[in-house]
């Protein structure tokens, strides 16, 4: 903050650095005393208040901040021509009711502004932020089109649109308004072309939510889709906008690509697999903060013909992306073979005996990892309790015949232990057993 001060609210730079140095290093007594000092010179300066006030907050006396900051408001406010409205005393004012759960106050002080001052892109940029704190989603988009219509440029537009995507997603709008987003886009496009990737990102997205999707493959392909510069984001999103459009074939082919070029995208691969199953529900979004559980979806019957031949395609990539791959850190080429003899079973055809080895030899690579139980979690569900326990049985002798060091066994010991309670081995086990059971903590 102290870097933009220049002539903030009138007052030289000189007289305000001094206590945004004391604020930044956390000396507010001393920033209050030159505060006082500084409001003996300027007594009815808003922004020397709002200074008084950010301090007083910060030493947590709300109330007296509250009561400062209305004192500044009431000033500002008012209708003496003397007052300098500027942004930072306005920014400054706009902390402190923030902080006091007071934003309503702030916006009102930016509205005053900018009607004082209605072609001030700062104040019009303040009273943006205002907004989006306060989720009012209309005056967002009524205020960057403003600023838009003022400056003309593309980053003004791009908020305009985003706000309008908000009101129709997380409010009432209508997606009627996704119209008007995209023609203003249109036209903006027509006349001055896009400049950002991120700019290009909301057209997609937009085009997307309006179900477009050729619309947005032909954009992507065209002169605009340039300005996407990295090759595995492209080929990511034709490959999500393909399977949104049901053309399966192609959207395999863009997932089989950017695995090869990025072999542990675990995503990509759960994404190429629903494609060659023409299984729509690994297509949609997900929230879950663990990409290794993102397998949760439909099996979709196929014919057992079709059914076979393309998971013999899988397992053929998989090992073309095993046989070239020279990093042994990859989890995915794992979990890839897991998850497709996963669906073999799910479909009845697949063999549990492979799924047991198959996680007996993750543990040897990746026991030792916190995350091993999250990453096997879904392979264990399709295992009866006498292949689990077959499982627990294989687990506990490779770790006693394990040479690893010391820190790498401790971390298969809690692994196995973790299994053993999430299979729930652990309530069914004699009482000596479960008491006997640290001692398999090597080097511990």
């Amino acid at each position: 903050m102290a870097s933009k001060l220049g002539l903030a609210g009138g007052i030289p730079e000189r007289r305000v650095r001094p206590i945004w140095d004391a604020i930044d290093s956390r000396q507010f007594k001393n920033a209050l005393k030159q505060s006082a000092s500084l409001l003996s010179k300027y007594p009815n300066s808003p922004y020397a208040l709002a200074l008084k006030a950010l301090i007083l907050e910060r030493m947590g006396k709300n109330e007296e901040a509250l009561s400062v900051c209305l004192n500044a408001k009431g000033i500002l406010l008012s209708n003496d021509s003397s007052n300098v409205i500027d942004d930072l005393t306005l920014s400054t004012l706009q902390i402190v009711f923030q902080r006091l759960d007071h934003l309503d106050m702030a916006t009102s002080c930016y509205e005053f502004a900018c009607g004082k001052y209605p072609n001030n892109l700062e104040l019009m940029m303040g009273l943006f932020n205002c907004y989006v704190r306060e989720y009012s989603f209309v005056k967002q988009q009524q205020i960057a089109i403003k600023m838009y219509k003022i400056a003309g440029e593309e980053r003004f537009l791009m908020w305009a649109v985003c706000s309008i995507q908000l009101h129709v997603c997380c409010s009432d709008g209508g997606e009627k308004l996704f119209h008007l987003a995209e023609d203003l886009l249109k036209k903006h496009i027509a006349s001055h072309s896009l400049h950002e990737p991120e700019a290009l990102g909301v057209y997609i997205t937009l085009l997307e939510q309006q179900s477009k999707y050729g619309n947005a493959l032909e954009i992507l392909s065209g002169p605009l889709g340039s300005l996407m510069m990295i090759e595995v984001d492209k080929l990511r999103l034709q490959g999500k906008l393909l399977a949104k459009a049901r053309d399966y074939v192609p959207a395999a082919v863009c997932f089989q690509n950017v695995l090869e070029l990025c072999p542990d995208d675990w995503e990509c691969f759960l994404q190429y697999l629903g494609c060659l199953l023409e299984d729509e529900s690994m297509l949609t979004n997900t929230t879950d903060p663990n990409p290794f559980i993102l397998a949760k979806c439909n099996n979709i019957q196929l014919e057992a013909e079709v059914f076979d031949s393309r998971m013999s395609i899988a397992v053929n990539f998989v090992q073309k992306l095993t046989a070239v791959g020279n990093n042994n850190s990859f989890r995915c080429p794992y979990l890839e073979n897991l998850e497709i003899e996963r669906r073999k079973i799910l479909s009845g055809k697949g063999d549990t005996d492979k799924i047991v080895e198959d996680l007996m030899q993750y543990f040897i690579r990746f026991g030792h990892l916190g995350c091993f139980t999250s990453d096997i979690e879904l392979f264990l569900q399709v295992l009866d309790d006498k292949k689990k326990s077959v499982l627990l049985k294989t687990l506990e002798k490779e770790l006693e015949l394990s040479s690893s060091v010391p820190t790498k066994a401790l971390g298969q010991s809690i692994s196995l232990l973790k299994i053993q309670n999430l299979i729930g081995n652990m309530f069914t086990l004699p009482v000596n057993d479960v008491l006997s059971e640290p001692s398999t903590f090597k080097g511990a």
